[in-house]
């Protein structure tokens, strides 16, 4: 929430979902935001905050009930490679102390390949593949192996179908058509 400081977004929860007192709200958001790197920001506003940063107050405003599930988007979409490196590490470190489980939807393989436990690709609206990260790696099914080793050439083409360049281009005559 933009208008609110660092602090107030992780505390929004607790004090929409609960009748927790205030000062356990405030050693609740403390925790969070420590276990996020982020209690020192607490008195920042949004706009004060890196977008890596601002990812991280969310993360901590979504553990703030401690729930047992947390869906991620694209986390790691648009972050530089120190933020994403160590929001990837946070999401894994979150999971294994508060045992959380994590749900992210990701196409970055590498990053989300070094910390997941179970990978499902999905293709054409339904699992293409599904196993440990090293499973998925060594797959035969040539659209898996495309996928993650993000080929140019195998099922999925980076052509659109159409006329060959010699029925396209193939009336012309030195040049003219």
């Amino acid at each position: 929430f933009t208008d609110m400081t660092v602090f107030d977004n992780v505390a929004f929860p607790l004090r929409e979902h609960t009748q927790l007192p205030e000062p356990l709200v405030r050693d609740i958001v403390l925790m969070k935001l420590d276990a996020v790197g982020l209690r020192g920001a607490r008195g920042l506003m949004p706009s004060e905050v890196s977008g890596g940063m601002a990812r991280r107050v969310a993360l901590a405003r979504a553990i703030a009930l401690d729930p047992e599930l947390v869906m991620y988007d694209e986390p790691f979409a648009g972050l530089d490679p120190i933020s994403l490196g160590t929001s990837a590490r946070l999401i894994r470190r979150l999971n294994d102390t508060l045992g959380l489980t994590s749900v992210i939807v990701s196409h970055d393989l590498d990053e989300t390949f070094r910390i997941a436990d179970h990978v499902v690709i999905l293709a054409n609206g339904k699992v293409a593949a599904q196993g440990t990260p090293d499973e998925v790696r060594a797959s035969t099914d040539p659209l898996v192996h495309q996928f993650v080793n993000a080929e140019a050439e195998g099922p999925v083409r980076f052509h659109y179908p159409g006329p060959t360049v010699d029925e396209d281009f193939g009336h012309m005559q030195g040049g003219r058509p």
